[in-house]
């Protein structure tokens, strides 16, 4: 039930904006840098919101948070579907940044940890095994909407489903506070007058590989929301026939779902450290192709798969690494706190490759630049491997 609301969650929530920024520039008159400024800063309140919504998801409460982020986000749809002023829009999006901050991947993570203890890898395989059909679903489904019935009422409709997600499937399946987390390995025994312990979140920015995490993921994060946001006037800017370029978005999805296929069916002969080598090797290198200025549709075809991929590993690499270079407890906040940088930089990303855009005059520095962010993640990937569960 969890993989369904995430499908519906990112779908519909996230990856559905640019499909609107078209409708309401005709009808309103406001920029597309004004319209985007409020996405980066529902982005930033994401971030921002991630250690409280952790701690608070540890101490039990995944259910009311995950099913009044989805109850939020219904009234917000509907809020945005009568919009008529940008500071409203502004306070919607920020708000919207609050709910996304509650219902997306790393609540889910922390939930599953909870509720499947050692078992929770298994079970974020295939969490994220749907929900990385999000943007296949939720694109063309939105855009045909738009297209038959307006922009205004699409959102309600929108705004409906979100709200049968929090009431059929955030309420009744997400655990509550009195149900008891299973742990995911056995707690170590207090040693007799031994200090008193610090909290998890405490311990875990002591830890080098925290930080090396810290520089994995918010690289990723930057570069994920550069690409999800320009990748199709990147294309278009190429003069890629736009049949091809809504079959290379098309394809990404899948690719992230095979991805997750092969993982499953190899899981237990693959290291959370081999699965990071990989994904991190094949980002800059598929930033690379696009750099080179590959337009044909067989180089975009092997992109997507390769990006696709990566991109659909990455998420279960983010919720494997926490407990496994860190440690299980006080998973919910740990992750939360490693979420804040990336969802920060995942706020700057279609921003500063709009002004690197602006400043060369094309894309290619752009993904130039990507490439070299990713290998600085991978650098932060291959510190927090080395240095996992070693206190500084």
């Amino acid at each position: 039930m969890l993989s369904i609301g995430q499908l519906i969650s990112w779908g519909l929530v996230y990856y559905t904006f640019p499909l609107f920024i078209g409708p309401m520039e005709q009808e309103l008159g406001w920029t597309r840098s004004s319209m985007f400024g409020a996405l980066s800063a529902g982005l930033l309140t994401a971030g921002l919101c991630s250690i409280p919504v952790g701690a608070w998801i540890d101490r039990g409460h995944g259910r009311l948070l995950m099913t009044g982020g989805s109850l939020l986000a219904a009234v917000l749809l509907l809020v945005w579907s009568r919009v008529e002023s940008l500071p409203v829009f502004y306070a919607m999006w920020i708000g919207l940044g609050v709910c996304q901050a509650v219902i997306l991947y790393e609540p889910a993570f922390a939930v599953i940890t909870r509720v499947y203890g050692p078992r929770y890898k298994q079970a974020i395989l295939l969490m994220t095994f749907l929900g990385g059909l999000a943007s296949t679903f939720g694109i063309p489904f939105t855009q045909l909407l738009i297209e038959r019935i307006g922009w205004r009422p699409t959102l309600e409709v929108l705004a409906a489903i979100n709200l049968g997600v929090a009431l059929l499937i955030h309420w009744l399946f997400v655990p509550g506070p009195r149900e008891e987390a299973v742990p995911i390995a056995e707690p170590q025994p207090q040693v007799e007058g031994a200090a008193k312990k610090k909290s998890p979140l405490a311990t875990a920015v002591r830890m080098p590989a925290f930080w090396g995490l810290v520089v994995a993921f918010a690289g990723y994060g930057l570069a994920f929301s550069a690409m999800s946001f320009h990748l199709i006037p990147l294309l278009e800017a190429r003069n890629v026939p736009i049949a091809v370029v809504m079959a290379i978005i098309a394809l990404i999805g899948p690719m992230q779902v095979v991805g997750r296929v092969l993982l499953m069916v190899g899981q237990r002969h693959v290291t959370t450290i081999q699965l990071g080598a990989g994904i991190y090797f094949a980002f800059p290198i598929s930033m690379a192709m696009l750099a080179t200025g590959i337009s044909d549709v067989y180089g975009l075809i092997l992109f997507a798969i390769i990006y696709g991929v990566a991109n659909g590993l990455i998420t279960i690499l983010r919720g494997m690494a926490v407990p496994e270079f860190i440690g299980p407890e006080g998973y919910g906040v740990v992750s939360g706190a490693l979420t804040m940088p990336t969802n920060v930089m995942r706020a700057a990303g279609p921003l500063l490759a709009s002004l690197i855009w602006g400043a060369f005059g094309g894309y290619t520095p752009v993904l130039w630049g990507l490439a070299g962010i990713m290998l600085i993640a991978a650098a932060g990937f291959a510190a927090a491997a080395m240095l996992s569960k070693r206190p500084s």
